[in-house]
Protein backbone atom coordinates (compact mmCIF):
# COMPACT_ATOMS: atom_id res chain seq x y z
CA UNK A 1 0.00 0.00 0.00
CA UNK A 2 2.69 1.86 0.98
CA UNK A 3 4.09 1.18 -2.06
CA UNK A 4 1.49 2.00 -4.45
CA UNK A 5 0.83 5.57 -2.70
CA UNK A 6 4.20 6.60 -3.20
CA UNK A 7 4.20 5.54 -6.66
CA UNK A 8 0.75 7.46 -6.90
CA UNK A 9 2.70 10.61 -5.41
CA UNK A 10 5.29 10.63 -7.94
CA UNK A 11 2.99 10.29 -10.59
CA UNK A 12 1.32 13.53 -9.51
CA UNK A 13 4.35 15.32 -9.33
CA UNK A 14 5.74 14.56 -12.13
CA UNK A 15 2.36 15.49 -14.17
CA UNK A 16 2.45 18.92 -12.28
CA UNK A 17 6.07 19.90 -13.10
CA UNK A 18 5.27 18.54 -16.56
CA UNK A 19 2.40 21.08 -17.08
CA UNK A 20 -0.56 18.72 -17.68
CA UNK A 21 -2.19 20.24 -14.54
CA UNK A 22 -3.64 23.14 -16.04
CA UNK A 23 -4.54 21.65 -18.61
CA UNK A 24 -6.27 18.54 -16.86
CA UNK A 25 -8.17 21.45 -14.64
CA UNK A 26 -9.29 23.33 -17.88
CA UNK A 27 -10.68 20.07 -19.45
CA UNK A 28 -12.85 19.53 -16.21
CA UNK A 29 -14.15 22.97 -14.83
CA UNK A 30 -16.93 24.61 -16.16
CA UNK A 31 -16.72 27.73 -18.10
CA UNK A 32 -18.35 30.87 -18.02
CA UNK A 33 -20.96 31.43 -20.43
CA UNK A 34 -20.27 34.85 -21.88
CA UNK A 35 -23.59 36.54 -22.06
CA UNK A 36 -24.14 39.14 -24.62
CA UNK A 37 -25.05 42.42 -22.84
CA UNK A 38 -28.07 44.31 -24.12
CA UNK A 39 -26.85 48.02 -25.05
CA UNK A 40 -28.67 50.50 -23.31
CA UNK A 41 -30.58 53.32 -25.55
CA UNK A 42 -31.55 56.32 -23.75
CA UNK A 43 -33.49 58.46 -25.62
CA UNK A 44 -33.12 62.02 -25.28
CA UNK A 45 -35.92 64.28 -24.67
CA UNK A 46 -35.82 68.12 -24.44
CA UNK A 47 -37.43 69.24 -21.57
CA UNK A 48 -38.91 72.75 -21.52
CA UNK A 49 -38.83 74.51 -18.05
CA UNK A 50 -40.41 77.70 -17.46
CA UNK A 51 -39.80 79.90 -14.94
CA UNK A 52 -42.72 80.13 -12.62
CA UNK A 53 -43.72 81.61 -9.56
CA UNK A 54 -42.37 78.33 -7.48
CA UNK A 55 -39.16 78.32 -8.51
CA UNK A 56 -38.44 81.62 -7.99
CA UNK A 57 -39.40 82.22 -4.84
CA UNK A 58 -37.53 79.31 -3.91
CA UNK A 59 -34.16 80.80 -5.25
CA UNK A 60 -35.33 84.00 -3.63
CA UNK A 61 -35.36 82.22 -0.29
CA UNK A 62 -32.64 80.70 -0.39
CA UNK A 63 -30.76 83.64 -1.36
CA UNK A 64 -32.14 85.63 1.77
CA UNK A 65 -31.78 82.25 4.03
CA UNK A 66 -27.72 82.04 3.07
CA UNK A 67 -27.46 85.83 3.54
CA UNK A 68 -29.11 85.98 7.18
CA UNK A 69 -27.60 83.01 8.04
CA UNK A 70 -24.34 84.44 7.18
CA UNK A 71 -24.75 87.97 8.92
CA UNK A 72 -25.55 86.22 12.36
CA UNK A 73 -22.69 83.78 11.93
CA UNK A 74 -19.81 86.04 10.35
CA UNK A 75 -16.11 85.47 11.96
CA UNK A 76 -17.50 82.61 14.03
CA UNK A 77 -16.24 79.11 11.70
CA UNK A 78 -14.27 80.50 8.02
CA UNK A 79 -15.30 77.23 6.48
CA UNK A 80 -18.94 78.06 7.33
CA UNK A 81 -18.82 81.49 5.99
CA UNK A 82 -16.97 80.64 3.22
CA UNK A 83 -20.00 77.79 2.27
CA UNK A 84 -23.25 80.69 3.40
CA UNK A 85 -20.84 83.25 1.09
CA UNK A 86 -20.50 80.66 -2.31
CA UNK A 87 -24.50 79.37 -1.36
CA UNK A 88 -26.21 82.86 -1.54
CA UNK A 89 -24.13 84.02 -4.39
CA UNK A 90 -24.98 80.95 -6.12
CA UNK A 91 -28.51 81.72 -5.63
CA UNK A 92 -28.47 85.08 -6.16
CA UNK A 93 -27.22 83.88 -9.83
CA UNK A 94 -30.36 81.65 -10.04
CA UNK A 95 -32.72 84.64 -9.27
CA UNK A 96 -30.83 86.38 -12.13
CA UNK A 97 -31.59 84.01 -15.00
CA UNK A 98 -35.44 84.47 -13.74
CA UNK A 99 -34.84 88.30 -14.66
CA UNK A 100 -35.36 89.84 -18.04
CA UNK A 101 -31.69 91.27 -18.68
CA UNK A 102 -32.45 94.97 -18.13
CA UNK A 103 -33.64 93.89 -14.36
CA UNK A 104 -30.54 91.16 -14.25
CA UNK A 105 -27.99 94.04 -15.14
CA UNK A 106 -29.70 95.93 -11.64
CA UNK A 107 -28.54 93.12 -9.62
CA UNK A 108 -25.66 92.43 -11.35
CA UNK A 109 -23.76 95.40 -9.06
CA UNK A 110 -25.47 93.83 -5.69
CA UNK A 111 -23.67 90.28 -6.48
CA UNK A 112 -20.29 92.08 -7.32
CA UNK A 113 -20.62 93.72 -3.53
CA UNK A 114 -21.46 90.14 -2.52
CA UNK A 115 -18.24 88.98 -4.06
CA UNK A 116 -16.18 91.64 -2.48
CA UNK A 117 -16.83 90.32 0.98
CA UNK A 118 -16.21 87.15 -0.53
CA UNK A 119 -12.99 87.78 -0.91
CA UNK A 120 -12.59 89.33 2.32
CA UNK A 121 -13.28 85.88 3.50
CA UNK A 122 -11.82 83.54 1.64
CA UNK A 123 -8.34 85.31 2.58
CA UNK A 124 -9.43 84.94 6.33
CA UNK A 125 -8.70 88.61 6.26
CA UNK A 126 -11.04 89.32 9.22
CA UNK A 127 -10.42 91.60 12.08
CA UNK A 128 -12.62 93.93 14.03
CA UNK A 129 -12.97 96.40 11.21
CA UNK A 130 -13.69 93.88 8.24
CA UNK A 131 -15.97 92.10 10.02
CA UNK A 132 -17.95 95.05 10.55
CA UNK A 133 -18.04 95.88 6.97
CA UNK A 134 -18.78 92.55 5.83
CA UNK A 135 -21.45 92.08 8.15
CA UNK A 136 -23.17 95.45 7.24
CA UNK A 137 -22.61 94.94 3.68
CA UNK A 138 -24.08 91.96 3.82
CA UNK A 139 -27.51 93.15 5.61
CA UNK A 140 -27.71 96.31 2.99
CA UNK A 141 -27.58 93.71 0.15
CA UNK A 142 -30.29 91.24 2.31
CA UNK A 143 -32.50 93.85 2.78
CA UNK A 144 -31.70 95.32 -0.62
CA UNK A 145 -32.92 92.17 -2.15
CA UNK A 146 -35.66 91.72 0.42
CA UNK A 147 -37.03 94.80 -0.76
CA UNK A 148 -36.64 94.82 -4.15
CA UNK A 149 -37.12 91.70 -5.52
CA UNK A 150 -39.74 89.73 -4.14
CA UNK A 151 -42.05 88.54 -6.48
CA UNK A 152 -44.51 90.20 -6.25
CA UNK A 153 -42.88 93.34 -7.42
CA UNK A 154 -40.34 91.43 -9.98
CA UNK A 155 -43.02 89.41 -11.44
CA UNK A 156 -43.38 91.52 -14.49
CA UNK A 157 -39.94 91.80 -15.01
CA UNK A 158 -39.56 87.50 -15.29
CA UNK A 159 -38.51 85.67 -18.20
CA UNK A 160 -40.90 83.46 -20.34
CA UNK A 161 -39.01 81.33 -20.87
CA UNK A 162 -35.17 79.58 -20.04
CA UNK A 163 -34.23 79.15 -23.54
CA UNK A 164 -31.30 82.01 -24.86
CA UNK A 165 -32.48 82.06 -28.28
CA UNK A 166 -35.57 83.21 -27.16
CA UNK A 167 -34.48 85.52 -24.40
CA UNK A 168 -32.81 87.08 -27.39
CA UNK A 169 -36.43 87.26 -29.69
CA UNK A 170 -37.96 88.95 -27.16
CA UNK A 171 -35.32 91.64 -26.20
CA UNK A 172 -35.36 92.39 -30.65
CA UNK A 173 -39.08 92.39 -29.97
CA UNK A 174 -38.92 94.85 -26.90
CA UNK A 175 -36.28 96.86 -28.57
CA UNK A 176 -38.57 97.44 -32.27
CA UNK A 177 -41.38 98.48 -30.14
CA UNK A 178 -39.27 101.08 -28.59
CA UNK A 179 -38.04 102.01 -32.14
CA UNK A 180 -41.93 102.29 -33.62
CA UNK A 181 -42.97 103.97 -30.69
CA UNK A 182 -40.62 106.64 -30.95
CA UNK A 183 -41.03 106.75 -34.59
CA UNK A 184 -44.52 107.06 -34.65
CA UNK A 185 -43.91 110.04 -31.75
CA UNK A 186 -41.29 112.23 -34.18
CA UNK A 187 -44.48 111.35 -36.70
CA UNK A 188 -47.25 112.43 -34.53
Amino acid sequence: MRKAFSILLIFVILVSLAGCSEEWRRKFVRKKKDVAKKPRIYQTKKYTKEPTEALYTKHYNYAISWLSELVDDLGQNSKKDARCIEEALGQMRDVQLFLVPEKAKELDKHINRIKEVQDLILRRDLGHANIDYARRSVEREERFLRSEFYYNKIKKHMRKSFDEENADITEEAEAEEVLQREAAAKDG
